[in-house]
């Protein structure tokens, strides 16, 4: 458990919506979190084995702007053969807004490059004018397989195939904006090699699913983190 302090002061540009121009303003956040996890995987780093399962949920204890948010991961692993080890993730998320409050721009859910990749993080979901502003649920879930031999162990590189699904959606400040409620989908290649100046990660990816104003990406590059 921990308590959370946030203190936002949110500007809006003079292109935005009327929408989003009622929400500019400052907002103090006091709030209780927690986490309850079962870890049963034969490592932490690179497993082989095993399941991870954590729920998060966030409580106001004072808020201008007062709202509940609920998370759920899983991560299962399983080796399928010598050379191949498959993954399958899940995550969830929700905030709601309490008191009959709508949850502000700063609050709002997204996905990141990791989870739903071949999209430009934060550039899913529902769009309001010009600007994503992200949505009261977000889901995404991932395959994977990790080929730890397909390349010499000299080379330092581990290679991946991936498959992602994900969705952002719900507008709870605006009945008029899409939710833009649609299933997005992507494939491709994930390599991770420990350089001399760190882990490098780089992924290509295709899309196989998205909606008309979702941002996409072919190519990522990460310094410093592996998957």
């Amino acid at each position: 458990p921990k308590l959370s302090f946030s203190h936002d002061n949110l500007q809006v540009k003079s292109t935005a919506s009327e929408s989003l121009k009622k929400q500019k303003g400052t907002f103090v956040d006091l709030s209780f979190d927690y986490g309850i996890a079962s870890d049963k995987r034969n490592r932490a780093y690179a497993p082989t084995d095993g399941y991870i399962s954590t729920f998060n949920q966030a409580i106001p204890l004072y808020a201008d702007s007062p709202y509940i948010k609920n998370s759920y991961n899983f991560s299962k692993y399983q080796t399928l053969t010598p050379d191949a080890i498959g993954s399958f993730k899940f995550f969830a998320s929700a905030i709601n807004g309490l008191s009959d409050k709508d949850v502000r721009l700063s609050k709002r859910g997204s996905l990141s490059s990791s989870r739903l990749r071949g999209f430009e993080a934060g550039k899913v979901g529902p769009k309001d004018g010009k600007d994503f502003v992200g949505g009261n649920y977000a889901a995404a879930t991932n395959f994977e397989v990790a080929l730890p031999n397909f390349l010499p162990e000299s080379t330092k590189t581990d290679v991946g195939l991936f498959l992602d699904f994900g969705n952002v959606w719900g507008i709870d400040y605006d009945g008029t904006v899409d939710d833009s409620n649609k299933i997005r989908s992507s494939f491709g290649i994930n390599t991770s090699w420990l350089s001399p100046v760190g882990p490098m990660t780089f992924v290509f990816a295709q899309n196989l699913l998205k909606a008309e104003t979702d941002v996409t990406e072919f190519f990522n590059f990460k310094l410093g983190t592996t998957f």
